[in-house]
């Protein structure tokens, strides 16, 4: 549930806002809906990762990827046909270590915000 929400909000607001507003939203997703750390950690990268590697080809593949092999070429990557791949990859691994460490953050801070019932003694 949480990467859905979490690839649903960051394609509608990466629309009309910038890159990093996946940050905040995994915060927030991961704050109001994470499980566990590990879960809140891989529903960001997995969501964030999924989204950009998707986007990425949406775009790449009506050009042919000339964008993406440029890039690579930029990159120092070898002169090699599947350049676009790994620029792909590394934009994804980029926005899902972003998005995975920022759900983690919003699942602790949810955890430091709970208040320890107390106990009669």
């Amino acid at each position: 549930m949480l990467f859905i929400i979490i690839i649903a909000l960051c394609l509608l607001f990466q629309l009309f806002l910038p890159w990093w507003i996946i940050t905040p939203l995994a915060f927030g997703a991961a704050f109001w809906k994470g499980k566990s750390g590990v879960h809140a950690f891989w529903s960001g990268f997995f969501a964030v990762f999924t989204l950009w590697v998707a986007t990425g080809l949406y775009y790449s593949i009506p050009n042919h990827h000339i964008l993406a092999n440029r890039v690579g070429a930029m990159l120092g990557l070898p002169d090699t046909s599947i350049n676009w791949v790994i620029v792909l990859l590394i934009s994804g691994l980029i926005g899902g270590v972003a998005a995975g460490f920022c759900a983690l953050a919003g699942y602790y801070f949810r955890q430091a915000m709970v208040i320890p019932e107390k106990t009669a003694h």
